[in-house]
Parts: structure tokens; C-alpha cells; sequence
């Protein structure tokens, strides 16, 4: 179950024309990468818990099938929260066995199998997905005993007990569904766990060492395209339809440029660092683009420097022009001459 109910409004602008779940990551929807992490662990059915804008998922029916996945769409006629949104796919779910969690906006790598095996081992009722990190302190930590079972959870503790936080992918066992009111906002992380753990239930933390990142925000979003780029998120299969590194005599790659189709470069154009650029777009003689992301459709004018930026669909970029860690809009028009600094 992979759960969509979110508005993605720390992703905005993008994700006021594009649900977060699609946003791309070298120009690939972010999705696509779950449904491949899915299928190479035998997931061949997924639930999509959706908000009430739900009909901006159809079209992933078709590519949920090239990863052998049948999807179906679960619509909330309101926002319900993450246990809330499980609760309401109730229906898909109560005859099955334990079922698998995603947050919609998670990247990883992630041993399923070998997750599902540690789960089953200690005949859990959830099984969290848990990463270390350096500075907790900002997340919610996850306390656990020596055999791994969570003994507590302390929201952005200013001392924290433990550097594991959830990790937003879970086992559920079908029975924690009538632990969960219907129709109402509820949050899985806040309420629903913690209230598991006062009942006595076996809650415990897997660990995950490989890649994982929350593509929750735009700085966020953007290390994930970097590291897919780069390689520090390797794919495993070749279903998902990565562009190939661009190589040119006539464009100076400084660094690594991954393109979608019919890219125009007029002369002289430089790329430092790595920059992905999505189909359709056209990149201005002169102009230098240097660890940023263009989506579909963008219009570079002559002679701009464009630096740690994110650039929406259809967006047109006048000549002269500079940005530095920014994130623009879709359809979004700058004049010649504009300059924009900021902090994306």
C-alpha cells in the first residue's frame, strides 16, 4: 500500500500541478521507483491510498503494469491522515495476510524480503522500517530493547535517547485494522503506534543500512535527484527507463548531464556538476547550468547561469538571466535580466 493522501506543501510550487508521488527524479516519476522496488520483491498487488484528488493517479495504472503490479485506487472524500487513509482502504486489505506501508515520498533500497522474514521471525503485529542517523533531533526517535522490539516514541527530542527514526515503511498485520477508527483523521506515526505499545502489541524496528531519503521538501527532493544521477541510489533492474548520460562534442560537460528526448544546446553551452534536463527543452548558447534540474518543456535564454535550481514544466528563461538555489514554477516566464538568489 503505498500511501498518497499528502498535498506534498512542502514541495510546492511543483506539487501544486504535480502530485509529489510524480514529480520526477532524473526524469523519471518518483513512483517509479517504488513500483520497481515492489516487483523485484514479488508485490504484484498495491493499494494506492489517495486524497480526494485521487483522479490525478490514473494514468498509473498502465505503468504500475509494466512493473507486473494490478494497482487499485483508494479515494478519500476528505483528508484522513496516514492510519486514517489505511483504515479506508479496509476493504482491500482485511482478508489479506500482513501487508506492506510506503510513505509516498520515500527512496530506497530496502530488503523487503529480508524485512518480511524478520517480521514473520518475531510474529509481530508491525514491523517499522528504521534508519540511524547523525542528528535526530529534528525527527521523532524510536526507542527499542535489545531484541529490537520499540519501547517508545519521542517526537524532535532536545536530547535524544536514540538516533533511529521511522523510516515511513511498514508490516501490518490485518487485525491492527480494528485498532484504527473509521472516518476520521488519524495519524499512524502519532497516534495509532504509540497507542499500540501502551495495548501490549508487538511492535518492532528492522534496520535499514542502504540508501533511503525522504523526498519530503524541495532540498530534499533535490539530493534525490543528485544521487539517482550520480549513482548513490543504485537501481537494481533495468525496467525503470533511466536516460543515459549525455556525451557531446559541442556541449562542455564538466560533470555528469542527463537528458530527456530532442534537448536543443546552442553553442558554447557549459554544464558543471550534474544537471539533468527533461525532453523538450532548449538551452541557450552561452548559457551555464551547474548541479541544477530542468523539468519537461523549459526555455533557457542566451547567455544565463543557472546554479542549484529546480526549474518547473514549460518554464521560459529569458536571456542574461541568473539563478542560484531556486525553485521555479511551471509555466513560469522571467524576463531577460532577472536575477534570482534565494534558498530554494
Amino acid at each position: 500500500m503505498l500511501l498518497l493522501g499528502g498535498l506534498g506543501t512542502r514541495l510546492r510550487p511543483f506539487t501544486f500541478t504535480t502530485p509529489k508521488s510524480c514529480l520526477p527524479v532524473a526524469n523519471v516519476p518518483l513512483i517509479h521507483y517504488q513500483f520497481d522496488l515492489l516487483g523485484r520483491h514479488g508485490i504484484d498487488t498495491v493499494v494506492l491510498a489517495a486524497s480526494p484528488l485521487c483522479k490525478r493517479y490514473k494514468n498509473l495504472f498502465s505503468m504500475a503494469k509494466s512493473y507486473g503490479i494490478k494497482l487499485y485506487l483508494s479515494c478519500e472524500t476528505k483528508p484522513l491522515g496516514t492510519a486514517g487513509g489505511i483504515k479506508n482502504a479496509e476493504k482491500f486489505l482485511k482478508n489479506e495476510e500482513a501487508f506492506f506501508v510506503f510513505n509516498g515520498d520515500i527512496l530506497s533500497d530496502f530488503d523487503l524480503t529480508q524485512m518480511l522474514q524478520f517480521h514473520k521471525k518475531n510474529n509481530a503485529d508491525v514491523s517499522i522500517g528504521v534508519v540511524e542517523i547523525d542528528n535526530p533531533g529534528d525527527f521523532g526517535v524510536i526507542c527499542i530493547d535489545n531484541e529490537s522490539r520499540i519501547q517508545k516514541f519521542v517526537e524532535k527530542p532536545q536530547v535524544p535517547e536514540s538516533n533511529l527514526i521511522n523510516a515511513g515503511i511498514y508490516i501490518i498485520q490485518p487485525e491492527i485494522l480494528n485498532e484504527i477508527p473509521s472516518g476520521t483523521v488519524v495519524s499512524i506515526e502519532k497516534e495509532t503506534f504509540p497507542q499500540l505499545i501502551s495495548s501490549g502489541k508487538k511492535i518492532f524496528a528492522y534496520r535499514h543500512s542502504g540508501y533511503w531519503i525522504d523526498v519530503g521538501t524541495i532540498e530534499k527532493y533535490w539530493t534525490a535527484n543528485m544521487d539517482v544521477a550520480s549513482g548513490k541510489m543504485k537501481i537494481a533492474s533495468g525496467k525503470i527507463p533511466l536516460q543515459k548520460e549525455f556525451v557531446s562534442s559541442f556541449v562542455h560537460v564538466k560533470g555528469r548531464l542527463i537528458t530527456g528526448k530532442n534537448v536543443i544546446f546552442g553553442d558554447n553551452v557549459e554544464i558543471r556538476g550534474t544537471v539533468i534536463i527533461g525532453e523538450h527543452s532548449v538551452i541557450g548558447e552561452g548559457s551555464v547550468i551547474e548541479d541544477s534540474i530542468l523539468f519537461k518543456n523549459v526555455f533557457i535564454g542566451k547567455n544565463s547561469f543557472i546554479k542549484k535550481s529546480i526549474i518547473g514544466n514549460s518554464t521560459i528563461v529569458g536571456e542574461n538571466c541568473e539563478l542560484k538555489d531556486f525553485a521555479i514554477a511551471d509555466n513560469s516566464h522571467l524576463c531577460p535580466f532577472t536575477k534570482m538568489i534565494g534558498a530554494r
